[in-house]
């Protein structure tokens, strides 16, 4: 089911299947931001990344000798989460351990999704909770899939990402569903990245630890802008399906198993280790003009 919020410049529905961003309007002129979800390329829009980001080595971990296997970007995006509070501008989601995440993980926690427009800004906040007293271990991240239409006049060709400042930085590439150790160097005292029809046909790109605390998906043809504030995250990767009219902003506090990762969930890069009856929160903001 998708519930509305609006702050008079904005508006957003969200699915309460995976509490998955399904649309995000610029009211001024109607314009529509989300990927439309053609199963034909890629059938989501804005998948929640819990409890783990990008593929585990051989599909599986292991934790105080007992190994559990779960599929790529965990399994939130998967559930039907629990509407708790619901207002004009704000809707706040919930995920609760059960006997199913129990077998996949072992752990018990509550993951809180909120959802918020003000001034045209739509927030979005993760908060997980222990439930327990010893200690558990987790990544979260973002996925939003944001529209880049074309027409006669417009081309994927005039569509860039430009972060906030010059980056000089290289990117942490993919075999498989795992990252390689061999860095390529990609940006060079540059803010922009031009995008093309082929751009991520090697996959993601991956970037840590950048200068840069948002980033801008532009066009040369128009005046249609995404601003995406990813302060409260450690690594923000691009990519989109070859042929497909969108590309996707990615905000991850956590990362897919290294070739040569030990298995064990402790020792994971990039893994959240949250104490007993601890409480975890991240935020990141989108702001949408057309």
């Amino acid at each position: 089911m998708g519930y509305k919020i609006t702050d008079g410049i904005a508006e957003a529905v969200i699915d309460s299947h995976g509490a998955e961003l399904k649309s995000l309007k610029f009211l001024k002129n109607n314009e529509e931001f989300m990927w439309n979800a053609d199963p034909e390329f890629w059938g989501r829009t804005s998948p929640v990344l819990f409890p783990i980001v990008g593929g585990l080595k051989d599909g599986k971990y292991s934790y105080h000798g007992i190994t559990y296997e779960m599929g790529q970007h965990g399994f939130a995006r998967d559930n039907k989460f629990e509407v708790i509070s619901k207002e004009e501008n704000r809707v706040v989601f919930l995920l609760e351990s059960n006997e199913e995440t129990l077998k996949k993980y072992p752990f018990e926690f509550k993951l809180y999704l909120e959802y918020s427009l003000k001034n045209g800004c739509l927030s979005i906040e993760y908060r997980v909770e222990n439930l327990s007293h010893e200690e558990i271990y987790f990544s979260v991240g973002a996925h939003p899939a944001f529209s880049i239409p074309t027409d006669r006049d417009t081309k994927i060709s005039d569509y860039y990402l430009e972060f906030e400042k010059n980056e000089t930085a290289s990117i942490l590439p993919l075999e498989g569903r795992n990252i390689s150790r061999n860095t390529i160097k990609f940006l060079e005292n540059s803010k922009k990245i031009e995008l093309s029809e082929d751009l991520f046909k090697d996959d993601a790109f991956i970037f840590k630890g950048l200068n840069s605390k948002k980033v801008s998906l532009k066009c040369k043809k128009n005046t249609r802008v995404v601003t995406m504030d990813y302060s409260n995250f450690e690594y923000i990767a691009f990519w989109n399906k070859v042929g497909a009219e969108f590309v996707c902003l990615e905000p991850w506090n956590g990362i897919a198993d290294f070739v040569d990762a030990s298995g064990r969930l402790e020792e994971k890069d990039g893994i959240i280790k949250l104490e007993g009856h601890g409480e975890y929160r991240a935020s990141l903001k989108i702001r949408v003009k057309g």
